[in-house]
């Protein structure tokens, strides 16, 4: 019974992402690790999503790799082959050569997407939703967390707040949406959004690990 679920789960999961294709937003799926690192047996049917476990998901957002320089894209690996999905969310690991210079990204750790996105939902939540969170935190349009968060990367929270005083890399970003068949059309809509945009807010984030 939870083997028919997962699979229907699954799926979903292709059929969603396959309707957010979009300028800033492409992924490839696939049913192996092996697959994947080969770039081999694509699937490409959402109909055959059943098998589907990893992901190739890329972000074509602007994004800090250093005080002074961006990368232009971003790739993520995304593993649904974890236990209890998707009451548990995805693994979530850099494959670009980069690493996007902020507190959500470190080199061989999973990508740190917050407790409060996935877990709360008891896995009512769509892949959709994560791959719009991580839009949101590759733009830094995210909420200031207090003085006592300094993530994986105090260095570059400093240095975000004194260059663009809380606001996003980019204002005018065309972030990925949700497909309009889903139980009404949800914005594209970040749980990480500067309250105040025109105050300079706390230098600092609350802890999200």
């Amino acid at each position: 019974m939870k083997s028919d679920y997962l699979y229907r789960r699954r799926v979903f999961d292709l059929r969603v992402l396959t309707a957010m294709r979009c300028a800033t937003f492409d992924f490839e799926a696939y049913r192996s690790i092996a697959d994947l690192e080969r770039r081999q047996s694509r699937v490409t049917d959402p109909a055959a999503g059943a098998t589907v476990t990893k992901y190739r998901w890329i972000f074509r957002i602007p994004t800090h790799i250093s005080r002074d320089h961006f990368a232009p894209e971003t790739e993520l690996f995304v593993n649904t082959d974890v236990p209890d999905y998707p009451r548990e969310p995805p693994d979530i690991w850099i494959l670009s050569n980069h690493v996007p210079w902020s507190p959500h990204f470190r080199r061989n750790a999973p990508v740190c997407i917050a407790p409060e996105l996935w877990v709360p939902t008891g896995g009512h939540i769509t892949l959709g939703d994560l791959a719009i969170h991580i839009a949101h935190l590759l733009n830094w349009h995210e909420e200031g967390r207090g003085r006592d968060y300094v993530g994986w990367n105090p260095a570059a929270i400093e240095h975000h707040w004194k260059r663009y005083h809380g606001r996003p890399i980019n204002p005018d970003l065309r972030y990925p949406s949700l497909p309009r068949w889903l139980a009404g059309e949800r914005p594209a809509k970040s749980s990480f959004q500067n309250m105040n945009p025109a105050a300079r807010p706390d230098p600092g984030f609350r802890i999200l690990r």
